[in-house]
């Protein structure tokens, strides 16, 4: 008898650990990123360069938010949440965007990306500038050219 009492409080304990151990590491992974980079001369002989970072794994829409989320039913029943239900068309091509500060660290996440691919590479001794910077959906590139000695005066 004081076996099985003891059975009936362990088997739930060890329950919920195994959930919360489950939750505690469910934390957001990073973004995977790749960098292509390519230069080329340019018609006054300086070095201009192309730079592009890559992602793969945005985080995905936050279900709890207003837009993530369906509240109800057109008859006016509630949702119990057991069918999601996507708002996008069947056969669409699903390409999340970035926030505005995920944004914000993919673009800072480049420019340190591209000095450093600079600095092993040996150019743009004299610095460089960014001339444009292009967001597509799942690049974002850095254009620019390396100063020369000229322009450094």
């Amino acid at each position: 008898m004081k076996t099985h009492l003891k059975n009936v409080y362990k088997w739930p304990l060890i329950l919920l650990a195994v959930g919360l151990f489950g939750c505690a590491s469910n934390e957001p992974k990073p973004i995977e990123t790749t960098d292509h980079f390519t230069s080329q001369l340019g018609p006054s002989g300086e070095t201009q360069f192309a730079f592009g970072l890559s992602w793969f794994n945005l985080p995905e829409e936050n279900p709890s938010s207003p837009s993530g989320r369906r509240e109800g039913g057109r008859d006016g029943r509630r949702d119990s949440g057991t069918q999601r239900q996507s708002s996008r068309p069947i056969g669409s091509n699903f390409n999340p965007q970035p926030d505005n500060e995920t944004k914000l660290a993919l673009e800072d996440k480049a420019v340190r990306n591209l000095k450093n691919t600079l600095e092993k590479r040996d150019l743009c001794p004299n610095g460089y500038t960014i001339d444009d910077i292009i967001w597509e959906s799942r690049r974002i590139r850095l254009m620019g050219a390396c100063k020369s000695v000229l322009s450094q005066k």
